[in-house]
């Protein structure tokens, strides 16, 4: 890999268009991510292509919408694909609405989580209206490797929880006032920024309004949050790469 200014923690390359797919900025890294057996294989084979950290696992929507049927199989091809972290997985009460469906997806996520024991990899967290949930479900287990919150969008005191946990928090650019308390509580070692590309940003690009964001809201300059984010990103993600300083 060569030297990038910025990592993208968390994106989904399998939805980019090809011409979007073909003309990534040079100097932003992305870590690609699946959420399904089939997006799971599509982002291996572009992250192989590439030359690219991912992470793969079955998200809580495909298990309420796919069922458990086949995730025997799905593990397996995420245990031979050697990803850099499972994930992303978890837990979602905004489109799980009943008991049953809270536990459909506890399953799927427990799976996850033993997978990740298993090859000794972090878990990216998809926790949307459930992040004291999900954390509740990793202390339950003793889960005692890392975890990023990712696309984190919970209250101050939940991330408190998570970076107390060994959790490192991945921020967005969308401002918003929680968004704001927990940029400027949590320890920039524990802070990573992502673009949810194609969903939030069209490109991983985007990554750099959260720098920006970060930046404004710490008051420190955007390459100090540049260095901190790549830094802490490939401490998570356990990857190689150079940092470039004067891109900012």
């Amino acid at each position: 890999m060569g030297a990038y200014s910025l990592i993208d923690a968390h994106c989904h390359l399998e939805s980019f268009k090809k011409h979007t797919l073909d003309s990534l900025p040079a100097d932003i890294l992305p870590v690609t991510s699946g959420y399904s057996h089939s997006s799971n294989m599509k982002n291996y084979e572009i992250a192989s292509g590439l030359g690219i950290p991912y992470s793969l696992g079955i998200a809580p929507q495909t298990a309420l919408k796919e069922g458990t049927a086949e995730l025997d199989s799905w593990v397996s091809f995420i245990e031979s694909a050697s990803p850099n972290a499972i994930g992303e997985c978890g837990l979602d009460f905004h489109w799980g609405k009943t008991q049953e469906e809270h536990e459909l997806e506890e399953a799927v996520f427990l799976r996850m989580i033993s997978l990740a024991r298993k090859m000794g990899l972090p878990l990216v967290l998809h926790s949307r209206k459930a992040e004291t949930a999900c954390l509740d479900v990793l202390e339950r287990e003793g889960w005692e490797g890392g975890f990023m919150m990712h696309f984190f969008s919970g209250t101050l005191e939940e991330a408190q929880r998570a970076v107390e946990m060994g959790g490192i928090i991945s921020i967005v650019s969308l401002h918003s006032k929680n968004r704001k308390k927990v940029i400027a509580d949590i320890p920039l070692e524990k802070l990573v920024v992502e673009t949810d590309a194609p969903y939030v940003h069209r490109n991983i690009d985007g990554v750099i309004e959260a720098v920006k964001y970060i930046s404004e809201v710490k008051g420190v300059s955007e390459e100090e949050v540049g260095r901190a984010t790549v830094e802490n990103a490939r401490g998570f993600f356990g990857i190689r790469v150079g940092i470039k300083t004067d891109s900012f």
